[in-house]
């Protein structure tokens, strides 16, 4: 059977980069397109506007597919966002994914028009990203990929927080990052979740006792406010305070990540059975005692 095969091409809204291109694995780039797109027969979907952001899109994000590959272009697409997103929060997004065929797919085109974008909390972003940053992007994106292939309890965890990046409500958004990090540190059922959870978040990116203090509580006042939202008490949340709680455990979930992206141990463990994941956590937290609240 002949290999149906795409290239994909998806503008970034929003990314500002000084560079030209930047591989972040084999066949998947970030670039400046050479010249325009042949979008003929695709380009009568978009408004005069959304022409105008495909054309003066600085740069795209670029990669090939063979159908019914794994990661999906959406996938694909997401976990680059994802991958940039736990560098820094920028304003970067994708409103469109052009599909072009090739070989057995020869002539075929079609477009998406993506409702589901990644959002930001205005003045709470960064307006650039550097080498550096792509190049922690490129390391990121590879283990997210891998996670997101492997189809474990990790990529749980990664559906969750990519839900999160993309909702408009600060309820919504609030619930799956907290969702996302229990998906990522918990291990048991039993009562007492906030606890474990705080001590576990602190121990795991935190050495000293007084920063593992205030870990443990930042996690702690966050997490309470996961339950007034879960238990349809936010009205005891502040409107003014909303939004900076939001951005608060948005930084708590892209420490958790960065930690966990950074050890193929710790993959391997968070991975596996709840067990496994006890085990693990006790021997971290032991000798650590938290504040009393």
């Amino acid at each position: 059977m002949t290999t149906r095969r795409f290239e994909i091409y998806a503008p970034l809204q929003e990314f500002h980069w000084s560079e030209s291109t930047h591989e972040l694995m084999p066949g998947l780039r970030i670039t400046r397109l050479d010249q325009n797109l042949d979008l003929r027969g695709l380009d009568a979907t978009l408004a005069e506007d959304e022409r105008n952001n495909v054309l003066y899109a600085s740069h795209w994000l670029a990669f090939d597919w063979n159908e019914g590959a794994v990661p999906s272009p959406a996938e694909t697409m997401n976990l680059v966002l994802l991958a940039l997103w736990l560098v820094k929060p920028t304003r970067t997004h994708v409103a469109f994914r052009f599909q072009l065929g090739h070989e057995g797919a020869a002539a075929e085109k079609s477009s998406h028009r993506l409702l589901d974008r990644f959002a930001w909390v205005s003045g709470t972003t960064h307006d650039d990203f550097d080498d550096t940053d792509l190049r922690s992007a490129a390391i990121y994106y590879q283990v997210l990929r891998g996670l997101c292939c492997a189809r474990g309890r990790l990529n749980d965890a990664l559906i969750l927080t990519v839900t999160g990046c993309w909702s408009h409500r600060w309820q919504a958004a609030l619930i799956c990052h907290a969702a996302a990090a229990e998906a990522l540190l918990t291990y048991s059922t039993a009562a007492g979740i906030t606890h474990r959870l705080a001590t576990s978040y602190a121990c795991l990116v935190e050495t000293s006792q007084a920063s593992r203090n205030l870990a443990y509580g930042e996690f702690r006042d966050l997490y309470s406010v996961r339950s007034d939202v879960m238990h349809g008490r936010p009205h005891n949340v502040p409107a003014a305070d909303r939004l900076p709680l939001l951005v608060r455990f948005e930084d708590v979930l892209r420490t958790v990540w960065r930690v966990v992206l950074s050890s193929p141990q710790l993959i391997a463990v968070l991975e596996g059975s709840d067990a496994q994941r006890k085990t693990h956590f006790v021997s971290l937290t032991s000798g650590y005692t938290p504040p009393r609240h």
